[in-house]
């Protein structure tokens, strides 16, 4: 089942993020639009993950995790094909949003988080970890410059779109949880008819919120972060094959990323991973802005990308511990809604205001600024935590 999740969200993330990253360029160019307008692709996908998240989360309850991302799976691969035809701007934006994006809602990190958690409890941190490597994320901006270049965009999207026929036997083996493990009421398929916690419930609880800003907002910088890597490294004169590259190694830390940070959330506890996360990736975008050498911005990258693959295995495991692992559907599903308007409007935010001042210099200062905010406010969340901790623990004896 791990391994049936790991390939379900590398096909659905690496696809739309690492395959975006190479092929906004050519979008731009293609279609004759501005910088925030070929950014808006990536941008409509996660408005759509975003928007439908809390109604898979339902369907994952009715009719189960197989049915759920086998849908996901056939219709993303149909949203490649438009892409690979698409004759403007507005059928490629639409093809994002309402192909991929929900797709990969359907059969992406979330779903699969689900199921990692369902299979290896209690301590699922490693095995998230290993779930949402996202080991495409590295190889389909190589493979991406490469088609590409010889064979043209329409090529690229056509692969991606075959990339997704080639997981349907594997995903037809899903199952929700192990066999021993099913509630009354579970069906055959392994869909869950218990009632979990509320909506409302989740909602008025003031760390669901903080978490909202805190995680939203470093999820936010690391699609940015895909986004933009490869103009922002153009623009300091890096060689464009090179700055393919950095997105490739991006890609390459953030498999090893995930699987650390979930090891990690299982020794010192997810807020402090994500406190960390967030202060390593301001001083990492730090040194992107200061220094134009390629093993130093290699060195940088390694680590954003270390850590933007981390938060979603980090949220996944404080839900988990907040809100209980039977809630853990739902509450992604609104944290994943709820995170909308970062990580939606940011994005094309970055491309518009490089194209204001005709540089990424505050594009990155507003990240840098941005993560070490966040970083400050998860090491006193973790206070907090443990001060209550510890009155529960001495109410106990």
């Amino acid at each position: 089942m791990a391994v049936r999740g790991f390939l379900c969200q590398n096909i659905a993330i690496g696809c739309a993020f690492g395959g975006f990253g190479v092929a906004a360029g050519e979008i731009k160019s293609q279609f004759d639009v501005s910088t925030g307008m070929a950014s808006m692709g990536l941008a409509f996908a996660v408005l759509m993950m975003g928007l439908v998240s809390p109604i898979f989360a339902r369907m994952i309850g009715s009719v189960g995790l197989r049915r759920t991302m086998l849908t996901g799976i056939v219709l993303s691969g149909l949203g490649y094909v438009v892409l690979a035809f698409a004759p403007s701007i507005y059928v490629v934006l639409a093809a994002y949003g309402l192909f991929v994006g929900v797709g990969i809602a359907m059969f992406g990190s979330f779903p699969c988080s689900v199921l990692a958690s369902n299979w290896f409890q209690p301590n699922p941190g490693a095995a998230l970890g290993f779930v949402n490597m996202p080991v495409m994320v590295a190889l389909v901006p190589m493979m991406g410059i490469f088609l590409i270049e010889r064979y043209g965009l329409s090529t690229f999207y056509l692969v991606m779109a075959g990339l997704h026929i080639l997981l349907l036997p594997f995903a037809l083996g899903v199952a929700d949880r192990p066999e021993g493990a099913a509630r009354a009421g579970d069906d055959a398929q392994g869909s869950t008819a218990h009632a979990m916690i509320s909506s409302r419930a989740i909602l008025g609880r003031p760390i669901f919120w903080i978490v909202v800003l805190g995680a939203g907002g470093l999820s936010a910088a690391g699609i940015i972060g895909v986004s933009h890597l490869v103009s922002f490294a153009i623009e300091k004169h890096i060689p464009p094959a090179q700055a393919a590259f950095l997105l490739s190694v991006m890609g390459a830390a953030a498999a090893l990323g995930s699987l650390l940070v979930g090891v990690l959330c299982g020794k010192i506890g997810a807020v402090n991973t994500l406190a960390l996360m967030g202060a390593a990736l301001a001083g990492s975008w730090f040194v992107l802005l200061g220094t134009s050498l390629y093993p130093l911005m290699i060195c940088a990258t390694l680590i954003i990308g270390a850590c933007g693959a981390g938060i979603f295995p980090a949220v996944n495991v404080l839900g988990a511990r907040v809100f209980g692992v039977d809630a853990l559907a739902r509450v992604l599903g609104l944290f994943t809604l709820y995170t909308l308007p970062m990580n939606f409007l940011l994005p094309p935010a970055a491309g518009v205001l490089r194209d204001a001042t005709a540089s990424y210099e505050p594009v990155v200062g507003v990240l840098i600024a941005g993560s070490g905010a966040i970083a400050a406010m998860f090491v006193l969340l973790g206070r907090v935590m443990a001060r209550q901790d510890a009155v529960r623990e001495k109410v106990a004896v």
